[in-house]
């Protein structure tokens, strides 16, 4: 309709004007309008969720820690949670290529009505550079990541729901490739002072990371083009404890209720680091959508990269007084020495197959191990070697000559049917079994304080697994998971 026959309104009944209608702006892609008396162009989506589960907790983490592991009648096995998200996409045209801003904003109700609002994306793009909030640019795992998968996976790193703080900038080198650095908030797991023996079965130890003083940086590759897409990033990861809590040589005042604070010394800082690879790859001659995936990480002192930033200490109790169980840290030190860089790494993979295009099925399996070096299990700082008195330790074998090794490796793997009956709206359910290969695998543990309604006393370590389900009903509009980025 031409702007001199659109309908004409009155003006403080002073003769009239046209109505000005927001009008489509195709420059990037469907769903963009321009906002009136503006060359910038918005679009507005987001999406309503509920997910029902058995055997999950919070953001759908199968209940393998925490109090949710004791597996007493204290736990709930049912659990549900509801979402709803907007998103605006706004972006203009300017002489350095494309202003974009994006932001994300999401309501939360788990379980017995807990409430909460986060904001998960807040960024600006500009001639290359992204400033904010967003996915981590090294993350590696397209596709497999907790927007597609209905449980929020406890290996791998991914921050595709809850994003991270960064800055980076990204070179496009053409036919579908990009180099990128950039630096993010510190993802990490805690540093243990176990001196003080303080770790506790499925809940970690104490952390006594030191505040950050610079953010982690990393270099990702990325390759994106008809036969599918290939990721691969290195990420350093800044290691530094607080100060000891016992007398130092060399610093006097370090004494009585000094301890701990800044007459003491510390261990020196040290970088971890961390290497990630994964790739995906179309295989239509299977079936139009079909895809296959796979990734791995491997890293020292920077565990949250190398084998899952949700991946947590286990503690999972089984029948007979047995008990999974194992410690996710970034380093380990004494009083009085240097720090002790943990050892992790991840694998998995993934295969979808569209039986139609609007009904879908994925199976998928994942490993991942932490591991501690030789100092630390000859020396047995996990079960009193530090110093402290016996009784104090948490996770001490019962008989005193026992190996001290804290090791464990964690295994999930399951499958999930998605089915769109009409565009945009998502009806999915998934079944995964989590495995624990625990820490002092067949000895006998004394526990000084336990989860849930547990009792104290001895458990024998033994690996222990958890079947989960989770069923999902979900409704996007307008951006999609694309626009998040």
């Amino acid at each position: 309709m031409a702007a001199s026959s659109l309908p004409a309104v009155a003006q403080n009944g002073q003769g009239t004007k046209p109505v000005e209608y927001m009008k489509a702006c195709g420059l990037y892609g469907e769903g963009f309008y321009y906002i009136p008396g503006t060359d910038t162009c918005l679009r507005v989506g987001g999406q309503v969720q509920g997910d029902y589960g058995w055997n999950v907790i919070g953001g759908r983490t199968p209940q393998y820690s925490g109090d949710a592991g004791a597996q007493d009648r204290s736990v709930s096995s049912y659990s549900t949670r509801h979402l709803g998200d907007i998103t605006l996409d706004s972006r203009t045209q300017t002489g350095y290529g494309t202003l974009r801003s994006f932001v994300w904003f999401r309501m939360e109700n788990q379980d017995q009505g807990t409430v909460g609002l986060n904001n998960p994306r807040a960024f600006v793009q500009w001639a290359g550079f992204t400033f904010g909030r967003t996915r981590s640019s090294s993350d590696v795992l397209p596709g497999w990541d907790n927007q597609t998968m209905l449980h929020q996976l406890p290996i791998g790193s991914d921050t595709s729901t809850t994003g991270t703080n960064q800055i980076s900038y990204t070179w496009e080198l053409g036919t579908g490739m990009a180099l990128i650095v950039g630096a993010e908030e510190r993802r990490f797991k805690p540093i243990a002072n176990l001196s003080n023996l303080v770790v506790d079965a499925g809940r970690g130890p104490i952390d006594s990371h030191a505040g950050q003083v610079a953010p982690n940086p990393f270099v990702a590759f990325k390759v994106s083009q008809a036969w599918g897409r290939w990721d691969t990033s290195v990420t350093l990861n800044d290691v530094r404890a607080n100060y000891y809590t016992a007398t130092t040589p060399g610093f006097t005042a370090c004494v009585g209720g000094n301890v701990g604070k800044t007459v003491c010394d510390y261990p020196s800082d040290q970088w971890g680091w961390a290497v990630a690879s994964g790739t995906v790859i179309n295989t239509p001659w299977i079936a139009p959508g079909d895809i296959f995936g796979v990734y791995g990480a491997y890293g020292v002192g920077a565990s949250a990269y190398a084998t899952g930033n949700n991946l947590t200490s286990p503690g999972l109790y089984g029948a007979g007084n047995n008990l999974a169980l194992g410690v996710v840290t970034d380093a380990v030190y004494l009083n009085g020495t240097g720090l002790q860089l943990t050892t992790g790494w991840s694998a998995g993979a993934y295969f979808t197959h569209y039986w139609t295009p609007q009904f879908s099925s994925t199976v998928f399996g994942g490993h991942a191990e932490v591991s501690y070096n030789d100092t630390v299990k000859t020396g047995r700082w996990f079960c009193g070697g530090g110093g402290a008195a016996i009784q104090n330790v948490n996770l001490a074998p019962a008989s005193a000559g026992a190996a001290c090794d804290p090791s464990f490796g964690l295994s999930v793997v399951g499958g999930r049917t998605d089915w769109y009956p009409v565009p945009s709206f998502r009806l999915g359910v998934e079944v995964m079994y989590t495995q624990i290969d625990t820490a002092f695998d067949g000895q006998q543990i004394t526990l000084a304080s336990t989860q849930g309604r547990r009792p104290t006393g001895i458990y024998t370590a033994k690996d222990q697994g958890i079947t989960s389900v989770i069923f999902r009903a979900q409704r996007q509009w307008a951006a999609g998971e694309a626009g998040r980025m």
